[in-house]
């Protein structure tokens, strides 16, 4: 029974000791797996970094402006270069739509295992703090490991709204009849008594009687 029981003995031990030894190798090799994957990533990086030190990053773009901060252009110049990006251009080609980005940055996954491209951020306007981003208008094209545009969006990018123009209150005619204006009264005709000319009678020449010859005496 006693030896019976040292050889159970025996069999676990063995048992732990190989699922020890093969649990420490598959963590060896899976290590080393993500340290290569990391270092891959550190290089893919490191050469995203080299190929924009042409571009600022964020505290040299931070340091290099002044705030209350606003682009030349404006929103809605922005917007339409911006709308003409689309998934699959290069670099280069975003580069001629848009200029050289405001600051750029080259990104790995949060583990570092995974280098998943890079960022070109255009500022708009900086009300108070670029580091409040809530407040700030800015424009961003991301990247994929390939250098071809992945995604982009825009943040407080709406067109400020044109203030509508206050109607011309116009004369409306009054629809109460106005009073008529009574014409001044010409000077009414009153009859004049201004006597009438009564035809003078014309002097009838009368016959003047013939003298009667007097006998003359004898």
């Amino acid at each position: 029974m006693k030896k019976r029981g040292l050889i159970i003995l025996g069999i676990v031990v063995l048992l732990g000791t190989w699922f020890f030894v093969t649990g420490y190798e598959f963590l060896e090799k899976e290590n080393a797996l993500w340290q290569k994957k990391v270092k891959a990533a550190k290089e893919d990086q490191q050469r995203c970094m080299a190929r924009y030190t042409k571009y600022r990053d964020f505290d040299q773009f931070r340091t290099s402006i002044r705030v209350p901060y606003a682009s030349d252009l404006s929103p809605e110049r922005w917007m339409r270069q911006f709308n003409t990006v689309h998934a699959g251009m290069s670099e280069s080609e975003v580069e001629i739509v848009m200029g050289a980005p405001d600051y750029a940055h080259c990104d790995v996954t949060k583990d570092g295992d995974k280098f998943v491209g890079s960022v070109w951020q255009y500022v708009v306007a900086v009300p108070q703090d670029l580091a409040n981003s809530g407040l700030n208008s800015s424009l961003q094209i991301m990247f994929g490991p390939d250098g071809k545009v992945m995604d982009k969006s825009a943040m407080n990018m709406q067109p400020s709204p044109t203030p509508t123009p206050s109607p011309v209150a116009t004369p409306t005619p009054d629809s109460s009849p106005s009073p008529a204006v009574s014409p001044t009264p010409a000077a009414a005709a009153m009859p004049s008594a201004t006597p009438v000319m009564s035809a003078t009678p014309a002097m009838v020449p009368q016959a003047t009687p013939a003298a009667t010859a007097s006998p003359t005496p004898q």
